[in-house]
């Protein structure tokens, strides 16, 4: 009998054993299953993120659609929103909206058709619908952020009831769907798209906080019960060391560029190629737009040719940088084009965008109309030839 009990206890400690190293490897856990199985090297985690309607009215469609892009080395985020009415082609259902694909074929059609239009891989997905949206808000304890209009809607025929005052306030879960929702006639869905985004921020503010840490059970608890996802219950532990290392400067919301149109009588979002290329290279695949987003250039008009320098605004705009003044030189004689910095910091910037339009890089030091302005682009005649060529 002694011997068994010893046995016994042996075997109980041994297990005990396993089962807080099994512990203690998920808790310090910090690699993603998702990239530990991809066989090229990569520290980018493509997440999806939908929000859908509800299926009453048959199939559900997706109302909201982000992709957030991680970069597990900068602890960088960018976050591309997609209109829900971007025309796009969904494998087996020919041309359509992107939402239209969620009611197609659920989650995995909806992956196989953004994987294929922005060729991207998606490596994991969240969903959710409207209800499971509102109680994870109210689990995080409400999202605080300034309305800046009252908004005010009723679609009684599809349950929306929106009556939102303007002002500072903490919304809980039913207040920031009715948030989220609603959609004014002027911008439409852009609009929405637009506190969407502003929402977002609002919400990562909200679980940066270190108060957060008490309501984790909760949050866990209500999310597991209010999403269908992918996600792995082994990577919980690396999103949380992810999540509490992150700023929120290194985080970036971006729209996926395109314009309005009718086609055929249907309403449509079409998407600007060239513009959507430039931005899923620097948003997505790398983080260079989100640095980018930190500077502010100036660009002159030095060589004479009308309208130069909005032209070259707009493609500098393409790869994140804000822009300041845009305007004449104080000459139309400027042979080279000149891209000043002022601050020795700012050196590999400007060297980047030589490599983009030419030109030479000249350190000027800072001046009294340059204290807003990162860098100054002086457009010369070489641009000009550059660009007829």
């Amino acid at each position: 009998m002694q011997r068994f009990s010893k046995s016994a206890l042996l075997v109980a400690g041994l297990i005990l054993v396993i089962i807080i190293g099994f512990l203690l490897a998920f808790i310090f856990n910090t690699d993603f299953r998702a990239l530990k199985l991809n066989p090229f090297k990569s520290s980018k985690l493509n997440i999806l993120v939908i929000g859908y309607d509800s299926s009453i009215n048959g199939p559900p469609r997706a109302d909201t659609i982000l992709l957030a892009s991680i970069d597990l080395k900068t602890r960088e985020v960018g976050v591309l929103s997609i209109p829900r009415d971007t025309r796009v082609s969904i494998p087996g259902h020919g041309v359509n909206r992107i939402n239209a694909a969620h009611a197609f074929g659920g989650i995995d059609l909806t992956v196989q058709t953004l994987e294929s239009f922005l060729n991207v891989p998606i490596d994991y997905y969240v969903e959710t619908d409207f209800d499971g949206f509102a109680r994870i808000i109210d689990a995080i304890g409400g999202v605080e952020l300034t309305i800046k209009e009252s908004l005010h809607y009723v679609d009684k025929a599809g349950g929306l009831y929106i009556d939102l005052p303007a002002g500072r306030q903490k919304l809980n879960g039913e207040e920031a769907l009715e948030y989220v929702r609603f959609r004014e006639e002027l911008k439409g869905d852009i609009g929405r798209i637009e506190r969407q985004q502003k929402f977002l921020k609002a919400m990562v503010k909200s679980l940066l906080n270190p108060d957060i840490i008490v309501k984790l059970p909760a949050i866990y608890k209500e999310t597991r019960k209010a999403v269908n996802t992918n996600i792995p219950i082994q990577d919980i532990s690396p999103f949380i060391h992810l999540i509490k290392d992150m700023k929120m400067e290194q985080f970036k919301t971006v729209m996926l560029p395109g314009e309005p149109k009718y086609i055929n009588g249907a309403s449509y979002w079409i998407a600007d190629k060239e513009k959507l290329e430039i931005l899923v290279n620097n948003l997505i695949r790398s983080k260079e737009y989100i640095t980018n987003s930190r500077y502010q250039i100036s660009i002159l008009n030095g060589n004479g040719v009308p309208g130069l320098a909005n032209r070259l605004a707009s493609e500098i705009e393409k790869y994140g940088f804000k822009i300041g003044k845009v305007a004449n030189a104080d000459n139309f004689n400027y042979k080279q084009t000149l891209i000043k910095y002022f601050d020795t910091r700012d050196k590999k910037i400007a060297l980047g965008i030589r490599r983009l339009i030419g030109g030479k890089v000249v350190y000027q030091g800072i001046e009294e109309d340059e204290e807003k302005d990162n860098l100054k682009i002086i457009i010369g005649a070489d641009y000009f030839t550059a660009d007829q060529d």
